[in-house]
């Protein structure tokens, strides 16, 4: 084992200081708590620094020396670990797991850097115990099965996993490590990999390994007895990952589930990694022989009626088709062309709709025979001409390849059988590659092969992720488009978001008007190799929707945007581009970034936002940023629940807000939030809080602040004498600001309804958020729900994330230059004060809505809901 690098100790030494308890005081000095939330959001910002260079320099077109890998993730896991320090304190120890969410994802990183495989991994493991950082120990096909039942819940046969570690054990055990290392210097291969295979199969198995395959014969015998039978199958390190191994290795069918046979059967699996052409495979994807490890899946074999294949794209220009074949019997007579199978074409855009049927002859079927295998067999003649599946199974196959193809965002090469009640099973699923062929000629842009067309932008922006690439321009305005965005569009949008991840995977470019390149979504798009530009100040405005355009972006940070398709920009892209993939070395750097970039907490509004989904360092940045928000926000609902003046009574922190409103504003300032020497009575002329600053002048503007009364009706009348305050919201007359110079906490309350807004607003806009609360009101229900309708229409046009139910709004927006969070705050300032006696007038979604884009288009409070004489 690699030995613990210094800081790593270091790192767990003051993780245990940490985990002590804090000084009571501490926990509810707000100063306090702010200078932890910098420090978090500090070594964020230095972890996120140190994934744009690991991603510029191991996700681009370059191969690294590995020290240069291992000191730079030294210094990624030195700021996370910096930053989890100061958010234990922070929350008060509120998320314990995330330290071993940590070790988990830095013992699969040092397994990458060192290729050693711990001693702490599993021999054997069955599939629901397979987790997210078991992929290099079980293999890819292991995991990818064992995800599908685990996560997505899909029907897969009972089955477990012989690790890599069990590889090498077993090598170890046999002395044939040694002989594995001299492969790559051998003169005569050819005999020395027929001997290796030779000496694999007279080789004793270890009685460790025994041991497990007894104990899972037994296992699986407590479901179904000695007649349990398995396929036992390969599941190399990389296998049905970038490269799918087709064919390469042994499968052996029909295994009885003793441990004599599965590992009899398994020694036959490892000793094919050794044949001639799995070899020959090898090297070309930059192996040297013996350096690839195998593990092995040992699955259940399914009673099959029929089996088949789906490819979720039908092949090049037709990825809104799905393509089954299926056959009478197992899997094999499909997979390895043994007849002449059904054939089903399925469009999957909206509503799924069988296009194409043809029905194969099936003249041969593959079944099981016993303990001896499997057997080609003729198909019964009623059979041959029949179809092998119903319209509803069709659909259903279908449907599960949408769920899966989903999951993994990109199209999927999946094996499944129907056994005899009519049950479907998922036996496999692997990336399916897709050749996209040449784009047919656009007769709009016919000759337009060179970049003497017109230029649309030249030489704004940042330049995230290089590349030359072409497709027709897509608006996204809110999160709702996203569902519309097109395979290959170039997506345009005002702000870059990690909410982009859904469709990061299917478009060509993204494009936006403001951003940085160590934002959230700038590390997704260098992870998928996506031509990325931010940062152009109104690309929205010089690129309309629908056009269709080049773009070429520059790794020395030159952006042009052509109209048009500059064909021969893209030959030449093509051309040029080294096909790094085929070496290992550059593989290696990708599977280490897998642990590094990735995110998959997108929405810090959905119920998923949790601990639990952190499966990168990414994740951890972004769980703890969003957290550490909630922190901020949960201790000023606390301060301002409690009695104010006792808990921060001292002169020179409290002061008294004075503004034109009928409300009292008090005001805790935490560092920089006034001017010196400010009284203990304050105007807004005297604020420096930039977020505070804007929120009021938007609920000072003109017009933003009604004081008429609106009537109620009968019902709305009833309601408001029922309500009760909310008991976390603070006391009547006693509206709070904490605030800093950059950073705001505002609890309001206006009769019975509540709001929270909290922001921090830098020059950094990866620091910065609005985080946004409101609930509550006087009215029935439904006419608070109709409100929050209103509301939530005019954020979401903002750009927040945003959740409602019933009377509860949450919104939510981050990674925002200051200038354009200031903005949002005084639109947020006209909306409070314009919200607060909605509930009261509206009827209808209809009228919220009408409503809603009124207020977007400047009119305030004073404009629609009252007349000149003050009536509705």
């Amino acid at each position: 084992m690699a030995r613990k690098a210094p800081f790593r100790r270091a790192w767990r030494d003051r993780l245990r200081h940490a985990l002590g308890r804090a000084p009571a005081g501490a926990q509810h000095d707000p100063a306090a708590l702010f200078t932890r939330f910098q420090a978090v959001l500090a070594g964020n910002n230095r972890a996120l620094e140190a994934i744009t260079d690991l991603g510029e320099k191991l996700g681009g077109d370059y191969l690294f020396d590995v020290n240069y890998t291992k000191a730079a993730y030294g210094e990624l896991f030195a700021a996370i670990s910096d930053a989890l320090e100061n958010f234990t304190i922070l929350t008060n120890h509120a998320h314990p797991g995330l330290a071993e969410i940590l070790a988990r994802l830095d013992r699969q990183v040092q397994r990458i850097l060192t290729e050693e495989v711990p001693e702490s991994d599993p021999l054997l493991i069955f599939y629901p115990e397979i987790t997210w950082d078991l992929a290099e120990t079980v293999g890819g096909k292991n995991y990818h099965l064992a995800l599908l039942g685990n996560e997505l819940r899909l029907r897969t046969p009972p089955a477990f996993a012989v690790t890599t570690r069990a590889f090498d054990l077993f090598l170890a055990h046999n002395q044939l490590s040694e002989r594995l290392q001299a492969l790559a210097d051998s003169r005569n291969q050819k005999t020395d990999l027929a001997g290796l295979r030779e000496a694999i199969m007279a080789g004793a198995m270890p009685p460790e390994l025994e041991t497990e395959l007894a104990r899972a014969a037994r296992r699986l015998a407590g479901r179904r007895g000695a007649k349990y039978l398995l396929a036992v199958r390969s599941s190399g390190e990389e296998e049905d990952g970038d490269f799918s191994f087709a064919g390469q290795f042994e499968s052996i069918l029909n295994v009885p589930a003793t441990a004599a046979a599965i590992g009899a059967a398994w020694k036959q699996v490892v000793a094919s990694l050794f044949s001639p052409g799995a070899a020959s495979y090898q090297l070309q994807l930059g192996y040297d022989p013996g350096r690839l490890k195998m593990a092995v899946a040992c699955v259940a074999m399914v009673k099959a009626r029929v089996s088949g294949v789906i490819y979720t794209v039908a092949g090049s220009g037709q990825d809104d088709v799905v393509l089954i074949n299926a056959a009478w019997g197992l899997g094999p007579a499909v997979v390895d062309g043994i007849t002449d199978a059904d054939l089903y074409l399925v469009k999957k855009d909206g509503v799924a709709i069988i296009s194409e049927t043809r029905i194969g002859r099936k003249e041969l079927m593959v079944v099981g025979d016993g303990a001896a295998g499997i057997r080609t067999v003729p198909t019964p003649t009623a059979d041959r001409g029949r179809p092998c599946l119903v319209d509803k199974q069709v659909l259903e196959l279908t449907r599960l390849a949408m769920k899966i193809e989903k999951h993994f965002r990109s199209p999927q090469d999946i094996e499944w059988a129907i056994d005899d009640r009519g049950k479907i099973f998922i036996l496999q699923s692997r990336a399916l590659k897709v050749d996209e062929g040449e784009k047919p000629p656009d007769p709009e842009n016919e000759g337009a092969n060179d970049p003497d067309l017109p230029v649309l932008m030249d030489n704004q922006g940042v330049v995230v992720r290089h590349g030359i690439t072409a497709g027709r321009i897509f608006h996204v305005r809110s999160p709702e488009d996203l569902e519309q965005v097109p395979r290959g569009a170039v997506l345009v949008a005002r702000h870059d978001s990690p909410q982009y991840v859904r469709v990061i995977p299917f478009v060509n470019a993204i494009i936006t008007d403001t951003g940085v390149a160590t934002s959230h979504m700038a590390s997704i798009c260098r992870e998928f190799a996506i031509p990325t530009v931010v940062n152009t100040g109104n690309a929205t405005r010089l690129l309309p929707a629908g056009r269709e355009v080049t773009l070429r972006a520059d790794s020395d940070g030159t952006i042009t945007v052509y109209a048009g398709v500059a064909r021969e920009l893209l030959r030449e892209e093509r051309r040029s581009s080294v096909k790094l993939r085929h070496l290992y070395e550059f593989r290696r750097q990708k599977y280490l970034m897998r642990y590094i970039t990735p995110l998959h907490l997108v929405n810090p509004l959905e119920e998923e936002f949790t601990p639990a989904k952190c499966r990168s360092v990414h994740d951890l940045i972004r769980f703890m940023h969003e957290m550490a928000v909630q922190a901020l926000v949960a201790d000023a609902n606390r301060q301002a629940g409690s009695l104010a003046r006792r808990l921060f009574g001292r002169a020179n922190t409290l002061r008294d807000l004075a503004l034109p409103l009928p409300i009292r504003m008090l005001l805790i300032d935490i560092g920089g939030a006034l001017v010196p020497d400010s009284g203990r009575k304050v105007t807004p002329e005297q604020l420096r809080s930039r977020p505070l600053r804007a929120i009021l002048r938007g609920m000072l503007e003109p017009g933003s602040w009604s004081n008429e009364t609106m009537p109620l009706t009968g019902r709305n009348f009833l309601a408001g004498m029922t309500r009760t305050a909310d008991p976390g919201a603070i006391s009547a007359g006693a509206n709070l600001a904490v605030a800093s110079a950059d950073y705001v906490n505002l609890s309001l309350r206006f009769g019975y309804h509540f709001d929270v807004l909290d922001s921090y607003c830098t020059d950094q806009p990866r620091n910065n958020h609005i985080f946004f609360r409101f609930v509550g009101g006087a009215a029935a229900l439904t006419s608070r729900s109709l409100r929050i309708h209103f509301m939530a229409r005019v954020m979401s046009a903002y750009g927040f994330m945003t959740r409602t139910r019933g009377d509860l709004l949450v919104a939510r927006i981050s990674n925002l230059p200051a200038a354009e969070v200031e903005q949002l705050l005084t639109n947020l300032g006209r909306l409070i004060g314009c919200a607060r006696q909605m509930d009261a007038a509206l009827v209808s979604e209809a009228e919220a809505e009408r409503l809603a884009d009124e207020f977007l288009a400047g009119k305030t409070a004073g404009d629609f809901l009252f007349d000149k004489h003050g009536n509705r």
